[in-house]
């Protein structure tokens, strides 16, 4: 199978159920702010929809609507060509076709990401909310959804179920295509709007400084999804959820006993951060990312004793001890 790295082709042309709200109230009523026309715009059904043996008419036609991805100038036949290629190929044909019968329309998650954006339209007023395309993109699944320019695309391709025989095909581990479903799409989408809101993390950081940035965003999760459930909202099945919070207080033990709370060797932290099928310092019924659970932890019990400070204040705040110590986070065995 011979799917392409169009991911490089998309952007060239840029280059020219409720869960707990844990202490705090987090399922309020945000139907009255407003955050325009909030539409997300199909550009792999227009894309498709071109001839192409006509394809610098039929860009040509659809240029003003998609100038993130088609930018300015399509008089560049290398240009042209590649995209012809890439509305011509087999394999591309048929992820469209598999994502037109999975989503004849998008209703249901419209719905849920406009939710989501007023949400973080009521914790960050100053912020703008982005306009949010769908393509397909040769299925590049370690970018499902991408954030620049006040601009979303999402790889729709990429959210076609975990029984999709072709994610298999070309080698996606299980523990990813198991999240790569309609129910995590919103996840993923409001993951990098949080990432686009942190502060630029510190030199130098320490086990504790990355597990506090992770929780932020597990947070903003919290506060922006309160309606989504828990395990969805890190990515864990609901058996692993129920395994970090039987296993609490003793992943935390083990994460002071080993002296690795403040340690800045960044190939400790990454066995507790990075992706994958379990964390190997724990059993195999561990979920990965272990790391950021306990980050997320540490954060939420420090909004809940600190509930003066707001969600924005608490992407401002820098200093990740300031939070473990105020936060008062101490799991029991």
């Amino acid at each position: 199978m011979k799917y392409h790295f169009f991911k490089i082709i998309v952007f060239i042309f840029l280059i020219s159920s409720c869960s707990s709200d844990h202490g705090r109230k987090l399922n309020i009523d945000v139907s009255s702010i407003d955050i325009g026309d909030f539409d997300i715009i199909r550009y792999e059904q227009d894309l498709f929809a071109i001839n192409p043996d006509n394809i610098e008419a039929g860009l040509k036609s659809i240029q003003s609507k998609y100038w993130f991805f088609l930018g300015n100038d399509l008089d560049n036949i290398e240009n042209l060509n590649q995209l012809k290629d890439y509305i011509s190929d087999p394999d591309l044909i048929n992820l469209f076709r598999a994502t037109e019968a999975a989503y004849p329309d998008l209703n249901d998650i419209k719905l849920e990401l406009k939710q989501a954006f007023q949400y973080f339209r009521y914790y960050f007023p100053n912020k703008n909310t982005p306009n949010v395309y769908t393509y397909i993109s040769g299925l590049q699944y370690e970018y499902p959804v991408q954030l620049a320019e006040h601009t979303m695309i999402i790889g729709l391709d990429l959210y076609l179920g975990s029984l999709f025989d072709d994610y298999r095909k070309i080698g996606i581990p299980e523990y990813k295509i198991a999240r790569m479903t309609q129910s995590n799409l919103t996840v993923d989408c409001m993951t990098e709007l949080a990432y686009s809101v942190r502060k630029e993390p510190l030199k130098n950081r320490t086990f504790l400084d990355e597990i506090i940035q992770l929780g932020k965003i597990q947070y903003f999760l919290d506060a922006t999804l309160p309606e989504k459930t828990e395990y969805l909202r890190i990515g864990y099945t609901e058996k692993q959820l129920m395994w970090c919070e039987k296993n609490e207080g003793n992943i935390w033990a083990f994460i002071i006993d080993n002296q690795i709370l403040y340690t800045a060797d960044y190939q400790i932290t990454r066995k507790f951060i990075t992706d994958g099928p379990f964390t190997l310092d724990f059993s195999k019924d561990s979920p990965a990312r272990i790391g950021q659970w306990i980050g997320w932890q540490i954060v939420r019990s420090y909004m809940n004793t600190n509930k003066d400070i707001s969600l924005a204040e608490l992407f401002d705040i820098t200093d990740s001890q300031e939070i473990l110590s105020k936060s008062k986070y101490k799991p029991t065995r």
